[in-house]
């Protein structure tokens, strides 16, 4: 499995500090992808920390892009992280998914282990799902600059009351009937319906869907059998 990559700490050890060749320290920050300089004459690493320190605040840059984040002015507030080109339906954290909208978080890796995405439930609306990653990032302790309502107050301690989806015709959730009597099965992971498969049963479809499911990292909340396969199932007679 390859290394996830981890940002390297300057050797000056502050951001936006370089040692000169003279033997003093220049600092500078990246503004619209070019470097602006602050001055190449600091005596010391820190002298020129502060000074990118200065220039990061007034560009209400995130606590984690500040030496001295537990510096900086009371009542600061860093501009919200912008979304990526790519995002085309508004929300952080929020993807299309049918007719739906999926929420997720990215939990990131480490230096051995890479990150992966856990999906937080399907909504009717696009601003549900925005609401349901905002909690997901606060109860996870990351930036604030990730929300997508940095002015919303939530209840962390109370969850809020999800609507119950109705299940197909057939009873399980991802599957559907063919007209040749067979049951097909299919799964939205990642803003993409992909498909499973075509079965004898819709029990058998279910389970085929729960599988792809776990994969997916979706919620157990999400099974046809959150508690197992049952002894005896119905339709089709499975025993486990």
């Amino acid at each position: 499995m390859p290394k996830s990559k981890r940002r390297k700490r300057p050797k000056s050890g502050y951001i936006g500090v370089k040692k000169t060749s003279s033997g003093k320290y220049e600092g500078y920050i990246q503004i619209d992808g070019k470097r602006k300089y602050l001055g190449s004459s600091y005596d010391t690493a820190k002298q020129a920390a502060k000074a990118y320190d200065k220039e990061a605040i007034k560009l209400r840059r995130p606590f984690s892009k500040l030496n001295y984040p537990k510096k900086a002015p009371v009542g600061y507030t860093p501009i919200q992280q912008a979304l990526r080109s790519t995002n085309t339906v508004g929300y952080r954290g929020v993807i299309k998914c049918g007719k739906n909208f999926q929420a997720l978080i990215w939990i990131g890796g480490n230096r051995t282990h890479l990150g992966k995405h856990i999906h937080l439930g399907l909504y009717d609306t696009a601003k549900e799902g925005a609401v349901a990653y905002d909690r997901a990032i606060l109860k996870a302790n990351r930036s604030t600059t990730l929300l997508n309502f940095p002015d919303m107050v939530h209840n962390l301690d109370v969850e809020p009351k999800r609507r119950e989806y109705k299940r197909s015709s057939t009873g399980y959730r991802g599957v559907k009937n063919t007209p040749n009597g067979r049951f097909f099965a299919r799964i939205c992971i990642g803003g993409k319906v992909k498909t499973i498969g075509t079965f004898d049963t819709a029990s058998q479809a279910a389970l085929a869907y729960d599988q792809a499911a776990v994969k997916g990292c979706k919620k157990k909340s999400t099974l046809n059998f959150p508690d197992g396969l049952p002894i005896r199932e119905q339709s089709g007679i499975i025993y486990v």
